[in-house]
């Protein structure tokens, strides 16, 4: 071997342990990432994401349903809807599914459903598509 080519296998070898142990520091579950309460960056998307989402989204892992976790949606004009959670892991996605139980009366009919959201859950936000150019964006509040 060449003194080039080690030196190449060493730095592509330090290059990919870097790398994994940045990844193994990052990740989080689906699980773990969605916990928290979540905020609107009314800066971050298109003009509708405030008109159409939630302000703030509030999940945990308590729930009277022992395998589903717990959500409440709060809007702007005051409305709110809230119930259990559950992530169905398809073959190239993970879903939010919504199970409202509670709500104000904007959002009475969701009592009831099965919501299935396009929401994708990273370890520090929560994304969903705005008009094709840009997500509203969702980022997770500091505990405090």
């Amino acid at each position: 071997m060449t003194e080039i080519h080690e030196l190449a296998v060493m730095r592509w070898t330090h290059a990919v342990g870097l790398v994994s142990m940045l990844a193994l520091l990052q990740c989080n579950t689906p699980e773990e990432s969605i916990l928290g309460t979540f905020v609107l960056d009314e800066e971050a998307g298109c003009e509708l994401c405030p008109e159409r989402g939630p302000q703030t989204m509030r999940f945990d892992d308590e729930s009277p349903g022992a395998t589903l976790g717990s959500y409440a949606f709060d809007f702007s004009d005051g409305g709110q809807h809230a119930g259990q959670y559950e992530l169905v892991y398809l073959e190239s996605s993970v879903v939010l599914v919504l199970y409202p139980e509670t709500a104000t009366a904007a959002h009475f009919g969701l009592i009831g459903t099965a919501m299935q959201t396009e929401y994708e859950v990273g370890q520090n936000n929560i994304r969903e598509g705005c008009n094709g150019l840009r997500n509203c964006v969702w980022r997770r509040e500091a505990d405090g």
